[in-house]
This record gives structure tokens, C-alpha cells and sequence, in this order.
């Protein structure tokens, strides 16, 4: 797979991409062309958790319609959801 491929599979930036395998990170191969081909084993999974969050419990119900929008959208972008966290709280007392 392309570097530039392998960038968008795992949702980084190309440039992150071409830093990791500077680094060592990725089992790559550059081809004579300049090309960067990525061996991937498996296929990358688009796994994602959905974070909402309302400041008080007046609107909770606001919780409910973020995390049911995130989920819709994710689903549109063929992301596989692996957990939805809810929180209610003010970051003004914590």
C-alpha cells in the first residue's frame, strides 16, 4: 500500500506518515521510483469512540442528540464504533 494510502487508512497526515517511517516505525520499503510502499499484514481497522459532553444535567437531552449525530456520521463514513462515552460535567469545577 502507498504511504499516502496508508496516511488516510489510519487518519494522519502524510507528512506523520513519512516521520514514522523515517523513524523505523512502519515496515516499508522505499521503491527506486521514490515511492514508500507500506507492507500491511491485516487491514487497517477505522475503529473510532464518540466522546459528547454537556456542562449540566439541564441538557442531557442534548447529550443524547450529540452522540446520535457523531454515530450517524460515523456510520456514513464507514468507521467501525468501538464505544460511545456520555459526560456530564463543568470543566469550571473540575
Amino acid at each position: 500500500m502507498k504511504l499516502s494510502d496508508y496516511a488516510k487508512s489510519i487518519g494522519v497526515s502524510y507528512k506523520t506518515a513519512w516521520r514514522m517511517w523515517t523513524r523505523g516505525e512502519l515496515n516499508a520499503e522505499q521503491l527506486p521510483t521514490g515511492t514508500v510502499i507500506v507492507k500491511v499484514d491485516k487491514p487497517v481497522s477505522k475503529g473510532v469512540v464518540i466522546y459528547t459532553r454537556v456542562s449540566s444535567s439541564e441538557n442531557k437531552s442534548n447529550l443524547e442528540t450529540q452522540a446520535q449525530r457523531l454515530e450517524t456520521y460515523c456510520l456514513a463514513k464507514g468507521y467501525q464504533i468501538k464505544r460511545i462515552v456520555k459526560e456530564v460535567g463543568s470543566g469550571v469545577n473540575e
